[in-house]
């Protein structure tokens, strides 16, 4: 899948926001994370540490809680001296289990906007990766999450210039948002939807 058509999918179902019947939720989040890149034919190298930073939306999809969340990302991720800068697109599906925590899966496509040293050269301009996020909401306004990304794409595309011949990326990601505003839908006497 390339970028465009992901960014279309995520657009419309952004569009779709209307159509919620529970409180809808921007929000933006900041955080930390650790990365580094899995190998089956060499050793694999130490991670990094490197910040994350995001917009998001949560699009309720009934009154049980289930919810689609689109986002858009940055973050810096790599190994050892390799400094990887991602914007990544996620969707995902989550579950509230209640009112204060919420687990999700999905996917993540990235897109390599940024390198360090030979690693523009070496690595593919864009990934595709596993989600698996544990979210937190200490009060309504503040979330605290976990979320860990398993790329399903060997990342290695010059094979020839290193040593490592495949890899695929992961990172685990600790981060803190804010809801920005919700967009909360009632029904009225007649069952209508109302804003």
């Amino acid at each position: 899948m390339n970028l465009k058509l992901y960014i279309i999918i995520v657009t419309l179902l952004l569009a779709l926001s209307s159509f919620g019947q529970s409180t809808n939720k921007w929000n933006a989040h900041a955080g930390l994370n650790y990365s580094s890149v899995s190998s089956k034919n060499s050793i694999n190298p130490d991670g990094i540490l490197g910040l994350n930073a995001g917009i998001g939306y949560k699009l309720y999809l009934d009154e049980l809680g289930w919810a689609l969340m689109p986002e858009v990302n940055y973050s810096q991720e790599g190994y050892y001296s390799q400094r990887l800068h991602y914007l990544h697109v996620p969707l995902s599906v989550g579950f509230d289990f209640t009112d204060n925590f919420n687990l999700s899966v999905g996917f993540q496509y990235s897109q390599l906007v940024g390198a360090s040293n030979e690693a523009t050269a070496v690595f593919a301009s864009n990934n595709l990766a596993f989600l698996l996020s544990f979210e937190f909401f200490p009060t309504q306004r503040f979330v605290t999450g976990l979320r860990f990304s398993n790329g399903i794409k060997n990342i290695i595309e010059q094979p020839d210039l290193v040593v490592v011949q495949s890899a695929s990326t992961y990172a685990i990601q600790f981060y803190v948002g804010v809801t920005l505003f919700k967009k909360k839908q009632i029904n009225d006497a007649f069952g209508h939807i109302t804003n």
